[in-house]
Parts: C-alpha cells; sequence; structure tokens
C-alpha cells in the first residue's frame, strides 16, 4: 500500500514537472527598450507566478492623458493577445502579466479614436526551474 501511494505521488509530479517544462523561471528579468520613446520609460520585475511575470512599466506623464492611451495590450510572438491592461487618465504606472520566458510586444492603445499609440518588444529572461 505504502509502494502505491509512492507510486501515485511521483507519477503525479513527473505529469507536473514536465507539463511546465521550461514554465517556471527563478531570478526573471524584463527588459523593455525605450530609446526614443514617447510612451514607455521603464520596465522592472515585480513578481512571478508559474507561467507568468508581473512587470511595472512607467509610463511618459502626458501618456495617457495628451497621448491619449487607454489600455496597454501584451501580444505574444505568436499574436496571441497574452493580457490586457486598462489605464486611467493621469496614470503613470501599470503592473502587466507577462509570459515567463520570450519576447513580446506592448502595445498602447488609445481606444477613443481606435489608433495604436506605440508599439515596443519586451523580453522576460531568467532561469528556467525545470
Amino acid at each position: 500500500m505504502i509502494h502505491q501511494r509512492r507510486f501515485q505521488l511521483l507519477t503525479v509530479v513527473v505529469l507536473v514537472v514536465s507539463g511546465s517544462s521550461g514554465c517556471f523561471t527563478l531570478d526573471p528579468n524584463v527588459s523593455l527598450n525605450t530609446t526614443g520613446s514617447t510612451v514607455f520609460q521603464t520596465a522592472s520585475f515585480s513578481g512571478s507566478w508559474a507561467t507568468q511575470v508581473a512587470a511595472n512599466i512607467s509610463l511618459t506623464p502626458n501618456a495617457t492623458t495628451t497621448r491619449g492611451i487607454t489600455h496597454l495590450d501584451i501580444i505574444t510572438s505568436s499574436g496571441n493577445t497574452f493580457d490586457t491592461t486598462a489605464l486611467d487618465s493621469g496614470e503613470s504606472t501599470a503592473t502587466v502579466l507577462l509570459p515567463a520566458n520570450g519576447t513580446v510586444t506592448i502595445v498602447a492603445v488609445n481606444t477613443i479614436n481606435g489608433t495604436t499609440v506605440e508599439s515596443r518588444n519586451a523580453t522576460v529572461t531568467g532561469d528556467p526551474l525545470v
């Protein structure tokens, strides 16, 4: 009976590890090229949860006012929307969720007039746990 229980526990562990292989990241880092940006100032690591990394994005002072940005979309390399974060007028920081490893495009959108104000690539790196 004890051996059967250990086998079941080992099976569960193997399934979890193999199903999430390469998805858990230690010491994640977020890099965002903001050179010449009229919207983005900085990006920094905030925290991580399994397959996601939270990043704090600092925006220029007029991003949500004069530039009219109402949300940030996170687009994966396959073109899928990974996260969308709404912004209020006057906000200068936002926390967005990014995939644990890889490159995404952060798109600053003005939904009032339906335009993309600016987009920048962000890369998340770190040490894979499994």
